[in-house]
Formats: structure tokens, sequence, C-alpha cells
């Protein structure tokens, strides 16, 4: 409970002499409620903190646990505790912080970082129970509310099972503070004794300052009000009355017991509080079960008979419309539709009437706290009243019990109570404790007080002085005001008996103890201990709890009932569990010893059954049913854990790389000719020789072949220094033409470009380097004449002097001079609107414009035209597309002085082109060679396993993307098969969650670190624009010499590239191969033995005949089973009351996933989707794979092809009618129009999950066989998945998006909302376009259907031209400016202002046969500028 920070509080005497008590020993301090009793806590908590060791303990750590009994009290200790307390981190935890699913490391997370935690019993209770921390690891254990520490209580259980089994030396120092230690008048010696003894303290009060004690605590004085318990009520129709009078009730409600109870709790309110409060709390009811009813969207989806549904809830809302106007008046005085008793309590609150009452008045019901809240003030002379109302969480059995309140609830009416804005508070028993309320002058009980506590916590809530305290009883129940009486006198008894207590004084009478109310176990009980190899603790206790736990995680859908344990029997007691649960048939009844009593017969049959259930393995050594996976870590179903050190989205890692450096001194020069179509122009020179023969002849590179290399010799190292300097600048001016004009460091890179001498071997032509770096030396002219194209035969390159694109000479253009008007040319045309070509240069290149002289054009000037070469694209392969289109080469017309001529081969040049890609190609076959080497994987396609360790950002045109996607289905169904064998009894709940933690991302991406896959990955760009540079000079070197490089990789590729090497191990040898791959991996597929030879299982015995409908259904699947029962488990849901067989859910998970994709199925997908469209993206193939593995797709599959649902056994009648109406509407229904439309189709998920289990039996049947299974998925899925393809239409939503994306727009997002005004409620999602709503949304029972229905709804009104989306979209508009400057900008790039720095002559190119086709690949490339995605010019820089 949030409250106000208080300073430092100044101990009294008395609290201090309990402090110092409390210091010396365990003691429980019995003092009076407001006494201050957590202040004395929180002083031991300060001592403690700093004295761990004291008074003899051992202590190993200093955590100390404060227990409170009430959720709402756990923030207010904490908060108070925090206040007094300094350098101590203080934690709190309830039940809603969802901590029973926290795992083993997310509690020793909070125990490294806390030192106090406040908390309930039960939770502690619980983490000693799984041993997430033991009694020795306790310094101080503070249980505040100490009474409750008796019977089978969680307080109880601690000391029981934990405490008292613990070494003396290591048990922690005990601290308990109670109001009254007695429950019972009768015999308190044995009661204190009995608290004294389990909690191994002395209870102890105030002896020394007892004045002190009284004047800070004082007591409110005691009164009786008596009420009239005999009355007549109001001949006022009532709701209940009119309701049964037409019978509605127990239509409406369903459950017989249901109706019981709410029949109980209406007649409760009527006898107690008079016919208007009841029918206000069942309007209230049924409001609620309406809104309940409207929640269940699912339910809507799936019922068979809608409009009875419908009907229903008409029919009760008539009546509640009627009575709602009784509920707005004001009642009369003594008018007798209020019973008596409430009269009693509105006149005894009257008497007390003034601007400072405050007071609280407790009442036992729940429902009945908030009915007398509202009720009240609408009494006539009560209208001054205020009230707020408090009461538990709930949580109860009962279902027509009043809904409890949150957390934050609480927090609110307890704040606003104490600012004064309500002046009384009802309450149920949950402010009766702890709950920190000052000066309050009244407490009223308006029921029975039932024990001595209860009357102890509740006076103490009156602690302003001349404060009253009353009880209201009946006036015909002389016993009850006895028995009051008597637990007055009991608590003041009770009070001299500890103020006189010594060791010595206590008479105790073991034998004067008839008080059946759970105050103690059995010896058997408090001696039954079951301790696994953990350490964690099994009790009687604890087992039911477990248990419930256990079947608790059953799947179950909205036809199944309750899957919980049965327990039948008294003195001994026989627990049933659900058929459903996958353990031997024998193991289903268990049954318990005689005990004394019928709850301890309960819990004995359970832990003998917890037991059994362990040694099955259905609870692991944490007595946990189920392994999550641990915080930050990742933990495989075998228990292996990987710890995940990355945190960051982008990593820099150590990969190997091919090329060494060759600025090293003394690094060796190899040089490896580049052969293309058949010509060898050009070398690629490296430091090292490259790796094997299998690559080096370029089986996989097309047209490109790459020749074993030659070492190059020099005299010395400034030789050999001088010529690797002029190779560097030959290649930074060639690759700023060919690939580049970005500028980088061209002397720290590791592959250069050379050009070869004419005898094709691999000595450089230092000549042709020369000759483009010092034209000079080489006397020839770079300047275009009228000559040039006539003196130099073969293709001619030159460049435009101002732009950085290298251009191939095609004619000179005699019918157009400088004063032409331009001729149009298809793509860029920067000369459009301008008069001729000389005022193009005149203006456009003018000196004031681009701050460079101007380019001496004149009007006599010859117009050249060329064809621009592009730039180096990707892929070697693609380098080398045949040109399909010559209207696709972009022409370039220019005056010959704005031209210069480029002394170089068109061979060499178009060996650069390709630069990019084949040092990319080198390094992805380096890496895969180096990696199957490491990894010690079997031999696997080259080329596929390059693909699947290249990442997407590579711009390669091939990447691990589709490899992931199939590896991604093997991965599941090899981890599944694993998990289904190594688990026999764990059913589909716990199953999930152990694969879930082998297959997850944070655990792959664990067990790639570790196997140190970014060794081999490749994640350096091949081309991105302007952003490429050669492989890096920058190298370390590994223990073998082996040179290792710098690269950033996506944290997410880590992943991926283990589930696409696994796809690459599937097409090279099936799931044989994956296993090995699998395993070497370190992944949790149980070995690499095949799955045939690894699991052998004998049938069970066949019945004596097989039953026909199971005959028919075999002839129809094609298959014989082995083992009949694996079928009867298939069609058998888990409301199947029979006990032959488990439901199907473990077969599912073999066939499904629920969480994830279906394995068997999502494999055999996949499988048939990869080879049938090769070029499909990994998106749309993911989309076409879930178009056919779906719940909708599946069912139609299994009523189309099997009619599984006229076979499958249930007890669950609703099912039989919701499947039908499945059945006709699917039948209608074509496969083509099924897939395309599945996700607005919501069949049973019963009737995909029985096909998925169908296949899983059969999976199982033929010894885990995948072509057995194949075989009959090929027969029964082709009809299906023949009308997969790529182009399937998206959902509404990714259509609607996509749409407005083409138009420009992509502010678009959603907003979710309910209906609630219809019969059933209904969800909308509104689509916000630019922050504006176009369309009405569309209601529907699910919000993914919304969304759809929405969406849908939006594109149709944008198609029909009934929305102007140009009104309010204004993408385009923000987007125009900077689009337009790039475009113009993007052709513009450095030009040579001196002409004499420029190459003056061009070397003579011989012309041989296949110039023609080496000109027309080089040319292809421009094609490549749609295929590719890159940009068909790039912004230049200038670098000169």
């Amino acid at each position: 409970m949030t409250t106000t920070a208080k300073p430092d509080l100044l101990p009294r005497a008395y609290q201090t002499e309990i402090f110092e008590r409390a210091v010396k020993g365990n003691v429980v301090a019995a003092l009076a409620t407001g006494s201050g009793k957590t202040l004395i806590a929180a002083l031991l908590l300060r001592w403690i903190g700093c004295h761990p060791g004291q008074a003899g303990k051992k202590v190993n750590n200093c955590h100390i646990f404060f227990l409170v009994p009430k959720v709402p009290l756990v923030e207010q200790q904490k908060t108070f505790i925090d206040s007094q307390t300094h350098g101590l981190k203080i934690g709190g935890y309830i039940g809603a912080m969802g901590v029973d699913l926290w795992d083993r490391p997310k509690w020793l997370k909070e125990l490294q970082e806390h030192d106090v935690f406040v908390m309930t019993p039960a939770i502690l209770l619980r983490l000693l129970t799984h041993a997430y921390i033991s009694m020795k690891q306790i310094s101080l254990l503070v249980v505040d509310e100490a009474h409750h520490v008796r019977g089978n209580s969680p307080e109880a259980q601690i000391f029981h099972h934990h405490y008292h089994h613990t070494d003396k030396a290591y048990r922690p120092k005990i601290f308990g503070m109670t109001a009254s230690p007695v429950w019972s008048p009768k015999n308190p010696h044995k009661h204190i004794a009995d608290l004294e003894r389990l909690m191994d303290a002395t209870i102890i009060s105030v002896q020394e300052n007892v004045n002190e004690l009284n004047h800070h605590s004082p007591q409110a004085a005691v009164g009786i009000i008596k009420y009239v318990a005999t009355w007549q009520a109001a001949p006022l129709d009532s709701l209940w009355a009119e309701l049964n009078d037409y019978d509605i009730l127990k239509d409406f409600i369903e459950l017989e017991e249901t109706y019981v109870s709410l029949q109980s709790r209406y007649q409760h309110a009527l006898d107690h509080l008079g016919v208007l409060a009841a029918d206000r709390y069942l309007y209230t009811y049924l409001e609620s079960r309406i809104a309940a009813v409207g929640l269940s969207a699912q339910t809507q989806a799936v019922l068979g008979d809608i409009s009875k549904l419908r009907n229903q809830i008409q029919l009760v809302r008539s009546f509640l419309e009627k009575h709602k106007p009784r509920f707005n008046i004001q009642v009369a005085k003594y008018d007798n539709i209020v019973s008596p008793k409430v009269w009693e309590l509105a006149h005894l609150l009257a008497k007390y009437k003034s601007d400072r009452l405050q007071g609280i008045v407790f009442v036992e019901r729940r429902d009945e706290v908030k009915i007398l809240a509202w009720l009240l003030p609408r009494m006539q002379d009560s209208e001054w009243i205020s009230c707020a109302s408090i009461v538990g969480h709930g949580g109860g059995a009962s279902e027509v019990a009043s809904i409890g309140m949150s957390v934050k609830a609480q927090e609110a009416a307890v704040r606003e109570f104490r600012e004064g804005k309500y002046n009384i508070l009802f309450a149920s028993s949950v402010a009766e404790e702890g709950l920190d309320f000052q000066y309050l002058s009244l407490v009223v009980m308006f029921d029975v007080v039932k024990n001595v506590v209860s009357f102890a916590q509740s006076r103490g809530r009156a602690r302003k002085a001349g404060s009253a305290y009353y009880v209201m009883l009946p006036n015909n129940r002389t016993d009850m005001e006895e028995k009051f009486r008597q637990i007055v006198l009991a608590e003041m008894s009770n009070t001299t008996l500890l103020a006189m207590k010594t060791s010595d004084q206590m008479d105790v009478d073991d034998d004067d103890d008839d008080d059946d109310d759970g105050n103690g176990l059995s010896d058997t009980e408090q001696q039954a201990r079951y301790v696994t190899s953990k350490g964690a603790i099994l009790t009687y206790s604890t087992a039911v709890v477990l248990l419930a736990e256990l079947c608790a995680l059953l799947p179950k859908d909205e036809y199944t009932g309750s899957l919980q344990p049965k327990y039948t029997g008294g003195f001994q007691s026989m627990v049933s569990l659900p058929p459903a649960l996958p353990i031997p048939r024998n193991a289903l009844e268990f049954i318990g010893p005689s005990c004394k009593r019928k709850a301890e017969a309960k819990r004995a049959v359970a832990f003998k059954a917890v037991i059994a259930l362990h040694r099955l393995g259905c609870f692991d050594d944490y007595l946990h049913p189920v392994r999550e996976a641990p915080v930050g870590e990742g933990e495989d179903a075998d228990g292996r854990r990987v710890p995940d050190a990355v945190t960051e989205k982008i990593v820099e890692v150590d990969s190997l790389t091919a090329y060494d450096n060759p600025w090293r001194e003394g690094a060796p020069l190899w040089v490896h000719p580049i052969e293309i179509q058949g010509r060898t122009a050009a070398g690629l020179l490296v430091a090292n020789q490259l790796f094997i023969d299998a690559l080096l002849d370029g089986r996989e590179m097309g047209p490109v072949r790459l020749h074993r290399g030659v070492q190059l010799l020099f005299d010395n190292e400034e030789e050999r220094i001088k010529h690797l300097e002029l190779v560097a600048e030959f290649n930074k001016k060639t690759i700023d033409l060919s690939i580049t004009s970005r500028p980088f460091d061209i002397k720290n890179r590791a592959a250069y470009i050379v050009p070869l001498g004419g005898d094709s071997s691999a000595l450089v032509d230092w000549e042709a380097i020369t000759r483009l770096l010092d034209p000079a030396s080489a006397s020839f002219s770079s300047r275009w004449t009228p000559q040039t194209h006539i003196d130099i035969e073969g293709p001619i390159l030159a460049r435009h002097r101002r732009r950085h694109r290298a251009m191939l000479f095609k004619r000179v253009r005699t019918d157009l001079t400088c004063l032409s008007p331009p001729e149009p040319i298809k793509g860029y045309w920067p000369e459009k609107g301008y008069k001729s070509y000389f005022h193009f240069y005149e203006e456009f290149y003018s000196e004031g414009r681009h701050g460079k002289s101007p380019l001496g054009i004149t009007e006599d000037d010859i117009m050249l035209e060329f064809i621009e070469l592009p730039k180096a694209r990707t892929v070697v392969q693609r380098a080398f597309v045949q040109i399909r289109e010559i209207d696709r080469q972009h022409i370039v017309i220019a005056p010959h002085r704005a031209v210069v001529l480029f002394p170089l081969s068109l061979y060499v040049f178009h060996a650069f082109n390709i630069l990019p890609a084949l040092v990319r190609h080198i390094m992805g076959h380096f890496r895969t060679q180096e990696a199957m080497k490491d990894l010690r994987l079997p031999p696997l396609d080259r080329g596929r396993f390059v693909e699947a360790l290249t990442l997407p950002l590579v711009c390669a045109g091939y990447d691990y993307q589709r490899l992931e996607t199939l590896g991604d289905s093997c991965l599941k169904m090899a981890t599944t098969v694993h998990v289904f064998n190594r688990y026999p009894h764990k059913h589909e709940g716990q199953l999930h969650p152990l694969r879930r933690n082998s297959i997850s991302n944070i655990y792959l991406r664990g067990r790639s670190l570790q196997k140190k896959l970014y060794h081999f990955m490749s994640g350096e760009r091949v081309l991105d624009g302007k952003l490429w540079t050669p492989p890096s000079a920058t190298v370390a070197y590994d223990s073998r010499g082996r040179p290792f490089t710098k690269q950033q990789l996506p944290r997410k590729s880590l992943q991926d590239c283990m589930e696409s090497t696994l796809g690459v191990a599937w097409l090279t040898g099936g799931m044989e191969l994956v296993l090995k791959v699998g395993t070497e991996l370190d992944l949790c597929f149980g070995g690499d033995v095949p799955w045939p030879q690894r699991y052998t299982r004998q049938p069970r015995e066949a019945p004596q005949e097989v039953p026909p409908a199971l005959r028919s259904l075999m002839e129809n699947l094609g298959y014989q089973f082995n083992d009949i029962w694996l079928l009867a488990e298939a069609l058998t849901h888990p409301s199947c009351p029979a006990k032959e067989t488990a439901s199907y859910n473990r077969l599912e998970f073999v066939g499904d996933g629920k969480f994830f994709l279906a394995p068997l199925v999502d494999l055999f997908v996949i499988k048939y989707l990869f080879p049938l469209f090769p070029d499909a993206p990994p998106g749309k193939l993911t989309w076409t794979r879930s178009a056919a593995v779906n719940n909708a797709t599946l069912a139609a599959v299994a009523v189309k092809e099997l009619s599984l649902d006229k076979y499958v056994l249930h007890g669950a009648p609703s099912l039989e009618q919701a499947t039908a109406n499945a059945r006709r509407e699917l039948e209608a229904m074509s496969y083509g129009d099924i897939v395309a439309r599945y996700w607005s189709l919501q069949p049973p998920k019963v009737l995909g999950d029985l096909l998925e289990a169908v296949m899983g039996a059969i999976f199982v049947d033929s010894g885990f066989r995948l072509e057995a299974v194949w075989a009959v998925m090929e027969r029964v899925l082709t009809p299906m998945m023949a009308e997969l393809h790529p182009d399937l239409p998206l959902d509404p939503t990714s259509e609607m998006m996509q749409y407005l994306a083409k138009r420009g727009c992509t502010k678009v997002r959603f907003k979710k909302a309910e209906v609630n005004d219809s019969d059933v409620r209904e969800y909308v999602v509104r689509v916000l376009v630019h922050e504006t709503e176009l369309v009405d949304p569309v209601p529907a029972f699910t919000r993914p259907l919304a969304q759809a229905y929405s969406c849908d709804a939006l594109q149709r009104a944008c198609e029909a031209g009934q929305v102007d989306l140009k009104a309010v979209c204004t993408c385009e508009a923000d987007r125009m400016n900077a689009d337009e400057e790039r475009q113009v900008r993007k052709h513009l790039g450095k030009a040579d202002d001196d002409p004499k720095d420029i190459p003056t002559a061009l070397e003579r190119i011989i012309t041989d046969s296949d110039d023609e086709a080496a000109v027309q690949s080089l040319l292809a490339l421009g094609d490549m500028d749609e295929i590719s995605g890159a940009p068909s010019n790039e912004e230049e820089q200038d670098s000169e």
C-alpha cells in the first residue's frame, strides 16, 4: 500500500525493551495493534544488517525475509522499512507480479540485488520448495501476524518442513509480531506453547514500560448492538422471483452448482440486508455475467446456436432494465425493503456523526461489503455518509463471488480514506490485519466475531482516544452474545498472562484441547519429506499445489472442462488424474494411506502421486512441471545452458579472410590470372596463394575463371613496395570510373587488379600501369581530335571531364553540331530545355555554378556519341547477362573538347567491373572450406554453403534467407523428435517450453557464439553504392597463421546462419545429414544416429477386433498401423473421459507446434515449395507456407480428405455442433478460396489438431521414418498444395499497406477499441492515415479479423474514389524537393581543370573476334540496374 515516506522515528522505551530482547534471541512480540511493532522490526533489520553473525548464528548470506499475511501489506511494510533503514535494498513481491512464473535465475538475480524481501508466506514457501533458496541463506526471518503460524498455513509449513530441518547453527534469527497469539478462549496456555515450539521463539510482551504502552495504545470501549433477527420483508416483487417465474436463471447460468451458490448468496443478502440490497447484488452479478459471455469471442465464432445465446442475453437484459429504476430511489426511514440490521447500523453511525468521524465497518462477505457501501448513503438520514470499500483480490472457487479488487484499487481506496475523502470504510477481513489507519474513532463488526485474534485485530483499528468498538448480534441469540463475551475476557486474560509469563508458569493441558480447527499436523505429516537431487523439498501440503499445477498445464480448448485432479474418499483418499496426461494408464490413480483427518488424507495421496510422477519425469529435480527459459541465457531440453554475451544489435567479430596483408614487410606478391570469356588480360594481385585447385578452375563462376597464382620476384623490399604503390595508384584511378568514386585509403587494401602482358602469362604489364599514371612519359595525347577515332583501332575508352563514368566510343555525329538542339535521350537527359549543346555547356558547367574552370567548348566542336558504361554490380554470373534491349543503353552526346581518352584495355576495365563480386566469391568459398574443417562438418554442397553464410546486407544477389526458412523447419523437426522421445511422460504443455528453449533465438545465438560460426560468415558488402572498398589489409593471425579481419554483423545473423546451415544439410543429404550437422553444432538433436535406428517401440497389445471406424480411416490414409492404440490416441480429445489412451496432444506436438509452425507438416510443405519456386524471395516463400500451415487450411484438409471430424473421441456436446458447422462452411469452399482467405476462417482448432496428431501417429508408428509419413501427406495434402504459389493474395492488412505504399503513403497506424453496446462484445480496430480515420471501422469477434475488415474497407474506399488519399497524405510533398535535388546531383561529379593533368594518349587496342562479345558483355551490366535494385547512377563526389 502506497504510503508517505516517514523520517527516522525514535523508538519509545517499550519498543526499545522489546528490541533488546529480540537481539538476544528468537522472540514473538505480542503487542496491541498500533503499538509500533513494525518499527521494532525495522530496528532489528538495521542491527542484523550490521551484525549478521551475532547471537551465535553462522550466516552465509545477509538475506532478510519479512513475511506479511495480506497482499496490501506488502507495499505498506516495504515503504515503511525503506524509510527507516538506510543502505539496505528492499524488494516487495506479490502474486500479481507473476512471481509464481519466475524461474531460478530470475530469483537468483533478485537475491543478488536486494537485502530485504517483503512478501507473503506462500511466496517464500515456493522458493524453499523449489530450492531457489535455503534457510541457511536467511539471516533474519520476520513474521508479521505470527498467530498464523499454525495448522497447515504457509507460515507453519515454512517452520515444519524447512526451518526445523535446518542445522541449528545455520537457522535464521526469528522475530514474530502479533496482537494476540491465542485464537480460542479454551486452553490459551497450549496455544502459546505450540506457537513457541513451532517458531522456536519465546512469546514476550512489555513488562517494564507498561504505562507508556497503555498511554500510546489506548483501547476502544466495547459495546454490543442488537438488531431484530426476525422481520417481515416488503411485499415487493423481487428481481429473483420474477426471473425464476420465467425459468430464466438456470438456463442462463447453465451449471447447477453455480445456480445453487448464487441462490445461497442471494438469500443471505436478503436475510441480512433486505430485498433492495439482495436484488442489487443479483443485478450486479448478471451484468458481469453478460459481460463475461460477451468476452468469449472465440466461443461466439464456434458455437452452433449463437441466436439462442443472443436471445438469452436480450431476455435477461429486459428484466434488468425493468428493475434498474428501483436502484435510484432514496429509502424512506425504516422502510422494510432494508433489513433492521442495516437500519441499526445507520442509527449507530448517526450517533457518531461529526466532521472528524472516521470509522470502519467489517463485513464478512465480500459481495455484501460493496452492496452496503452502495446502500447506506441512499437511506434517509444517512446521506451525510460517504463510503468506500476494500476487499481482497478474490480467486476463490465460487464463480458467483463478487470480483475482487486489484492492488491499485485497494491502494486508491485506502489512500482516499486516509485523506478524508470518505468517512466510512466498509471492509472485509483484508483490513483487519496490518493496514495502518490512524485516528479511527469507530469500528463496527457487522457480523459475528469468530475468535480472539479477529477481535484483537479489529478492535486495534480504533486507536483514537475515546474510540468505540461495536459488534452487531441478533436479539434472539444469547449464545452468540455469551461467546463474544468469552472472547473479550479471553483477550484481557491473555494480556495479563503474557505480562506475567515465565517458562515455569505455563500450565499446559495437553489433554484438554478438542478444538478441531487444524492447529497441528500429525507426526506422519510433519515427518513426510521427499528431497530431490537438487534440494527441492516435497511435503504433504506442497504436493497438492504441485499436482494441480501439472494438470493446469494440460492443453485445453473451449470444449474441455476441468482437467484438475479429483479426490474421493474420506479418511483414506484416492486421487484420479485427468486421462489426458500422457503417463502409463496404471499411474492415473493413486490410493493414499489411512489418516485421522480427511484433509490430511487428501494431502497424503497427493504426496504419493507427485513422488511417482517425479520418477516418471513429469516433474524435474526442482519439482517444476515445466522448465522455463532462464533470463539472459538459453537452456535446451538436455539442461545445457549457453550464455548469450551479445547485447548490442550490431556486433564486431573476427572473421577469417582469404587475403593476407601485401603491405606487410617481406610479404610475397602473387598474381592470379583472371580469364574472362577465354581471354586473360588482367590478374588479381594478393599476398598469398589462394587456396585449392577445386575452386580455382572457376566451375561456379560462369565465364570468369581464376587461375593459380604466380609469385612476383623483386630484388629488394624497396623495389617491392615501389611497384606495389604503382599498383595501388593504378587501382585508385580505375576504381574511380569502374566501381565507385568514393575516396578511400588505397594503400590499406589486400587485393588489386593488375594488367597482364600480351602473352597471357602472369607477368604484370608495368608499361600499361605507367601509361595510365604518367601519360607524359609515354608521349601520348589524351585530347580527342577529329582524327582520334580513325587512328585508334578497336574499342576506344574515354571519360567525360565532368562525370565519373567510363564511356565507349560509338560514332561521330556528323548530323549534329554544337549549335544543334539537344537530341532527346531516354533516361537522364541533362540537356533538356536548353537551346543547343553549346548553351548547355556554357550554362550548366559554368564556373559560377560549379566553381571550376570552363571546359572551353566552341561552336565548332565535333559532336561524338558514346555509350556510358555502367559501374560494377554485385554478382559475377549476372554481370554477363546477355543484353536484351539495345535502347536501354545510356547514350551520351558530347562535344569532343568535353571528353578525354582513358588509356586502358577494355578487358582490364572489365576485370575491375567484376572485382567486388570476385573478391566476395573467393572469400565465401575460402570461409566455407575452413568452416567444414574447423566445425568438423560432413561434406556439404559448397555453393549452397556459401549462400548459407552470406548475409543479406552483402547484396551479393544471394543470401541465407531462403535456406534459413528451410533450416528453421529442420531445426524444429529434429528438436521435436528428440524432446518427444526423451520425455515420454510429459504432456504437450510441458514439452512446448522444452522445445522452445532448444530452438529460441537466444539459444541458437549462444551456440553460434560457442562454435565461433562468425569466423566464417560473410557480412562485407559486395557493393553498396559508393561504400565498397577492396578487402582491408589490416589483419591479425591465429595460432595456425591464418589471417583474420574485423567485420560488423547484425546480432540476428548469428542465429539465422545456424538455421541456414541446417538448410544446406537438408538439401545435401536429407534429415540424416541434418542430424550430423546439428550434432556438430551442439544443437539439441539427441545425437546423429538416424531416428529409425535410435528409437524402437514395442506396439501395445491390439484389441481383439479393430473397430470398423478405425479400419475405415486407415483405408482412407493408405496406411496400416502396427500399434492401433496410437491411432486411437490421435483421435482422442482432452475432454474424452475414457482412460484407455491419453489425448492427442503429445502426437499433435510432433505434427504441430502450437507456438511454432507444425514441424511435420511444415517440413513437408517447405520441402515441396523450396524446389518448386527457386526464385521466390524468402518473404513470399514464408507467406506461401503460412497459407498452408495454419489451422483453417489444415482443418479443411482434415474435413475434406479424411472426415476426421466424424472420428474424434470426445465428451463435449458443444464440440459436435461446432465441427458440423465448420464442415458445412469448409465443404462449400474450394482449396483456392481457403488458402487465399485462410485468415478470415475460424474453424475449431480441434480439426487442425486432429490432422496433425494423425500425421504424428503415423510418424511414430512407422519408427520415425519420414518417407512413411511423406507418402501419406502427399496423398492427403496434394489437392490443397496444388493451389499454393508465391503470388497468393496477402491478408487485407498487408494488401492495404502495400496499396498505400505504392501511392507514396507510409504513415499508417492502428488503434484498438471495443464495442460494448451490442448483445455480445465485439472488437474494432481503427485505421488512421496521418492520424485521420478515413472510413468507419468494421466490428468483428476477434481483433485480427476486425483489423483485416477495416483495412479491406479502407482499400476498397480508396479504389472506388470514395476517399481522397491525397487530401490527407503529405508524404510525397515531404519528399519532393529532396528527390529532385538528388536526381540532378546524381550525375554531377569531379572534373579536371587542367588538361595537362589528363592522360594525353590512348594505347592502340588490338582487335580480335571477341571484342564485340566483350563490349556487349560489359554493356549488359546496365541491365542489372533494375534486377539488382541498385541505382543506375550514383551521386558523385569530387576527389581531386
